[in-house]
């Protein structure tokens, strides 16, 4: 009885890595499929889920991977791996050095997320995926091309063949025709979706070589006419080198296969490369806009790069930093003045502005490492030696695939800046993985096979502290989960069934009743987003559990344990964005008390949500109640009573703490100076106090001169001022000032 109980601890622990093999190589296929094709509309960005669903399902994949490698031990790796993942764990780590020394955490939290999130992908690609595995993750991409490209397909017709409005046509969704006659499909914008498209056609060309599944030449045939339709000129650039790289590697790497149709395939790649070149151009004529605004942007990134060239000034610094450097000439382009640019239009630059010389190296070298090592093992799968009845192993299909696909992002992001993005930016570590990972022909994993692990020695300390804590960590780790998803806050919520994340779910959709009463397809959308929500947390609830109870250490069930609190923070930011486009709604009809509750739930979920402090401010400025009241439950932070204007500047403080010249923070802060200064001459108050608040909304206009000199209100409240201290040659020369124009001289 003694030896049975020994032999069923002792095979425990390979059977909880088996399990946990499977789990993550089943969910990150899964994750990919999902982040490609999901979106929801009530949020506030509608690409938030996707963001959601990488941070939350990639904690998930992170969870199941880290509980393996626990289960593994020092077995798992060896000095000889550091070889393969030195590139990749260098690139982790300097998006780690680059977090900590960034100035404003506002926007670095969220990029450091992608940038963990890119890398860790890869690494587990590189140590999880055999060929199984890879198998199954190429067709989950095909069945994610299949829902992309045939709702873009579906946008297209929509907008060409119907009138314009939502309900008028065939596409069920309140953002049809959002960008016009330009298609965006499951992405919410066209250059994304381009991005999407120049990435996902080598691997659906090759799997069709490698396949003959000819089901995939249609599904490339909507995909070129989803290509032209996006409109986006990066994409149609980066579509013609992907032309030219066929070509090449036709030529190159499968030269006898291809040598009865060499003079098709020269033919092919040279006009799908002049062609996109050439109808570039001809767009260009037309929209050269986008070029002008690409080399301002470029020449104001490249002075921020010469700020802190050497270190970079921190993961995600260009949103913060950026409106200092802005050239007057992009608010001419844009003809707005309250937007927002968030990144450089350039990788590369954005690449050296956040992390200096040393990790600007640091990424080339994990590009350069990651392209020879799959060129060199292409250039040994497709030699006369390794070719049977002609053909090159599956294996070299795959690797090609991934290469072009990769060349392409690359090259697209001469342009634009997709890797910023999770819609597109995810692919970024999943290639790189994937093509070390099919180049070596092995998973990591596979080249340390490890016997059942013997148990450990009776009365160890270890053993001892193990079987004390293991129940007590497995009860606890269930009983988190259970509480996160269904009890958690129930009480604050009468009424509700259940609490916890699916109790917060269900308030944010609502009864069907009122879905299927709507129109612009919120009863689709209620029935698709309550499927996605419950398969995942009941599937990944599930797996995680079942791994507490395979392992035999407490290890296991602690990783669990401590994951569920930053998955709670990044459910969270979902929520958030929800709060914030449901504070824009009441804020548009002036419904103050909803609008300001509902911000300030933003900023508890999300502290650095800055454009919901920043709309906070707006309301109290717009409001201007000048009645001293304690509103605690308006967020005044003390017990002492307050004012509009001192809760508008309250606000307006903490976006200046978050982005300090963020969009027309400046000039928001000098109107409600200036309006504090009229209020004050209209109550009689004395003219000291008048003079105070005008220096003050003096100061700010001056400081957002220096940010937009082209803003005509600013001039205009500048003059204001003179005229109010009936100082009119100042008052005439900001007049003169304003005409002149000479910062666009």
């Amino acid at each position: 009885m003694a030896d049975k109980s020994r032999r069923s601890v002792a095979f425990a622990r390979p059977d909880a890595e088996a399990f946990a093999h499977k789990a993550i190589t089943l969910w990150l296929p899964i994750l990919y499929f999902l982040i490609s094709s999901l979106f929801f509309l009530r949020t506030y960005d509608s690409a938030q889920v996707k963001i959601s669903m990488m941070q939350m399902g990639g904690l998930g994949l992170l969870t199941l991977w880290l509980c393996r490698l626990a289960l593994a031990g020092r077995a798992a790796f060896n000095r000889e791996d550091l070889v393969t993942l030195a590139p990749f764990l260098a690139y982790l780590a300097i998006g780690v050095s680059s977090f900590i020394h960034a100035p404003y955490r506002m926007a670095s939290v969220d990029f450091f997320l992608r940038h963990m999130f890119y890398m860790i992908v890869a690494l587990i690609a590189i140590y999880e995926l055999d060929q199984p595995s890879v198998e199954g993750l190429f067709r989950w991409l095909i069945r994610a091309a299949w829902v992309a490209i045939g709702y873009g397909t579906l946008q297209f017709i929509d907008t060409r063949a119907f009138p314009p409005g939502v309900g008028q046509g065939i596409d069920p969704f309140v953002w049809r025709g959002a960008f016009g006659p330009r298609v965006f499909s499951t992405y919410g914008n066209p250059n994304f979706y381009g991005d999407f498209l120049v990435i996902i056609f080598p691997i659906l060309l090759t799997q069709f070589f490698k396949t003959r599944r000819w089901s995939l030449v249609p599904l490339m045939a909507m995909l070129l006419v989803n290509l032209f339709a996006t409109g986006t000129k990066g994409a149609w650039l980066g579509f013609a080198f992907v032309c030219v790289l066929f070509g090449v590697f036709a030529l190159t790497y499968f030269r006898e296969q291809s040598r009865p149709y060499r003079k098709y395939v020269l033919g092919a790649a040279a006009a799908g490369a002049l062609g996109l070149i050439g109808y570039t151009a001809r767009d260009l004529e037309t929209r050269v806009v986008s070029i002008n605004f690409r080399l301002f942007t470029w020449e104001a990134t490249w002075e921020m790069i010469r700020t802190q060239p050497w270190i970079g000034s921190g993961v995600g610094a260009f949103p913060p930093l950026y409106p200092a450097f802005r050239r007057p000439p992009i608010f001419h382009i844009e003809g707005k003045h309250n937007t927002e640019t968030d990144h450089a239009e350039d990788e590369y630059l954005e690449e050296f502005l956040d992390h200096g010389i040393l990790g600007f190296g640091i990424f080339l070298w994990l590009i350069v490492s990651t392209l020879t090592v799959g060129f060199r093992s292409l250039g040994q799968l497709t030699a006369s030696l390794s070719l049977k009845d002609g053909r090159p192993p599956p294996r070299a299909w795959d690797l090609a695939g991934l290469l072009v696909s990769l060349c392409g992002m690359l090259g697209h992001n001469f342009f634009d800046v997709s890797l910023r993005f999770v819609s597109s930016g995810v692919y970024l570590g999943l290639l790189c993985g994937l093509i070390v990972n099919v180049a070596r022909g092995r998973a990591l994993f596979e080249l340390h096979p490890r016997a059942p692990a013997a148990e450990n020695a009776a009365g160890s300390p270890w053993r001892t502290i193990s079987d004390l804590l293991i129940w007590p960590a497995r009860l606890a780790a269930v009983g988190g989960i259970f509480y996160l998803a269904f009890l958690r806050d129930h009480a604050s919520a009468p009424g509700a069934m259940i609490g916890g994340m699916f109790g917060e779910f269900s308030a944010i959709l609502g009864p069907l009743d009122h879905a299927m009463a709507a129109p612009s397809g919120e009863g689709l959308q209620w029935w698709l987003a309550w499927t996605v929500f419950a398969g995942c947390m009941l599937s990944l609830g599930w797996a995680l559990i079942r791994l507490c109870f395979l392992a035999e250490t407490p290890v296991v069930p602690a990783i669990v344990l401590i994951a569920l609190q930053p998955l709670y923070q990044f459910w969270g930011y979902f929520r958030a964005d929800v709060h914030h486009n449901i504070a824009i709604y009441f804020s548009k009809d002036h419904e103050w008390g909803p609008a300001i509750s509902n911000y300030l739930r933003v900023t508890q979920l999300n502290p650095d949500f800055v454009m919901s402090k920043y709309f906070l401010g707006n309301v109290f400025n717009d409001r201007f109640n000048m009645t001293k009241v304690s509103m605690p439950e308006w967020g005044d932070p003390g017990k002492d009573p307050m004012d509009d204007y001192e809760r508008a500047l309250y606000w307006y403080n903490e976006v200046r703490r978050l982005s300090p010249n963020y969009v027309q923070m400046h000039h928001q802060v000098g109107s409600l100076h200036l309006r504090r200064a009229q209020w004050a001459m209209d109550n009689h108050h004395p003219q000291a106090e008048v003079d105070h608040y005008l220096d003050l909304a003096m100061t700010r206009f001056r400081m957002y001169e220096q940010i937009d000199p082209v803003y005509p209100p600013n001039y205009f409240r500048i003059a204001q001022i003179y005229m109010m201290r009936k100082q009119y040659p100042q008052a005439i020369r900001t007049y003169q000032e304003l005409i002149a124009a000479q910062a666009c001289a």
